[in-house]
């Protein structure tokens, strides 16, 4: 099963059901354009303890009620990890947002730090509770397992960062 998990995130760079159609003009990752509110409602902060503060790392989606996929540079054995679901703002309070404990992560069983280009750069999250879907979290949507997408098949990335390099605005 999580074989399986693993290689539909690989396979999907999250592909959406119609909410992403109106984005086919956006070829950028960094310097992207910021998100219509909860127009990817599959999306995760991954925010790690230091202290008594928490602090994002990485972005991450919602694969099932109780995992979300993320890289696995993004997780260490010497941290505590909780995930954020349905944010737009990392930096507000939002109505309908919710904060998940992580149980434990699996990493990818052929990620290796020390060579990045080999790849296998992924890690699931167990969350402590499964979540309820709401208009502002949903699963995202994975092709079957198995499946080839065509050539030129429109794929999305998306997370938190600067709009613009050094000073930017955050999205």
């Amino acid at each position: 099963m999580i074989r399986t998990l693993l290689l539909s995130a690989l396979v999907a760079g999250v592909l959406s059901s119609g909410l992403a159609a109106s984005l086919s003009h956006l070829g950028r990752v960094v310097g992207g354009e910021e998100a219509t509110p909860n127009s990817w409602p599959w999306q995760a902060s991954l925010q790690y303890q230091s202290g008594s503060q928490w602090y994002h790392t990485c972005g991450g989606f919602l694969v099932a009620k109780n995992w979300v996929a993320t890289a696995a540079h993004c997780v260490s054995n010497s941290k505590t990890y909780r995930v954020v679901l349905g944010r737009h703002s990392l930096s507000t309070q939002e109505s309908g947002s919710l904060t998940v404990k992580v149980s434990k992560f699996v990493v990818h069983e052929n990620w290796n730090s020390n060579q990045v280009a080999q790849g296998n750069d992924i890690a699931l999250l167990k969350l402590e509770s499964s979540v309820t879907l709401t208009n502002k979290i949903q699963l995202a949507n994975l092709p079957a397992s198995g499946t080839i997408l065509s050539n030129n098949y429109p794929c999305y990335v998306t997370g938190w960062g600067r709009l613009q390099s050094k000073c930017g605005p955050e999205a």
